[in-house]
């Protein structure tokens, strides 16, 4: 994926919603399409933890820690997704990048009820994907987090068990 100027443009009511599918600590998360900027290997990071790009810095978020999730380690797959939303700018590096889905709002499912407390301000929702189900990231969250810093470990274990018994029926 290239590198790309954020855009302000905002998407109608009516307009297809696209997340990219990836993997981090073995759970699926989708992103928002619209937020990111590019999808970078890490030798084209050069390794470092915050990349600059075009002038502007992508300072790293490290989701495993954010989520409570099992610390991947780097493979061939990994990759470095650059994310934009307004003035906030962040990177995250995902363990495999599984594709683009395309749907209607509709098609995004609330949350359920398992999400208590500050977990259901991480995610936005939900999607289905290969039969699996990807929780959509709230873009506004991560990238306001790098900021303000990180959420209490016993809320992110709370959240992590929460995640664990959303299954596919």
């Amino acid at each position: 994926m290239n590198v790309r100027e954020p855009t302000t443009e905002t998407s109608s009511p009516d307009s297809p919603a696209r997340f990219l599918i990836v993997t981090v600590g073995g759970r699926y998360l989708a992103l928002d399409a619209e937020c990111i900027v590019g999808l970078l290997t890490l030798e084209e990071t050069g390794n470092a933890d915050d990349p600059t790009i075009q002038g502007v810095v992508y300072s790293a978020i490290t989701l495993t820690d954010r989520l409570g999730l099992s610390n991947d380690r780097s493979g061939t797959h990994t990759r470095i997704v650059l994310l934009s939303e307004q003035d906030a700018r962040g990177n995250v590096r995902v363990a495999a990048v599984q594709g683009l889905l395309e749907l209607q709002p509709s098609q995004v499912l609330p949350l359920p009820m398992q999400f208590r407390g500050p977990g259901r301000h991480w995610y936005r929702g939900m999607v289905l994907y290969d039969n699996r189900v990807a929780l959509v990231l709230n873009t506004t969250w991560l990238l306001d987090a790098q900021v303000s810093g990180s959420d209490s470990g016993r809320q992110q274990q709370q959240t992590s068990r929460d995640v664990e018994s959303v299954r596919v029926q």
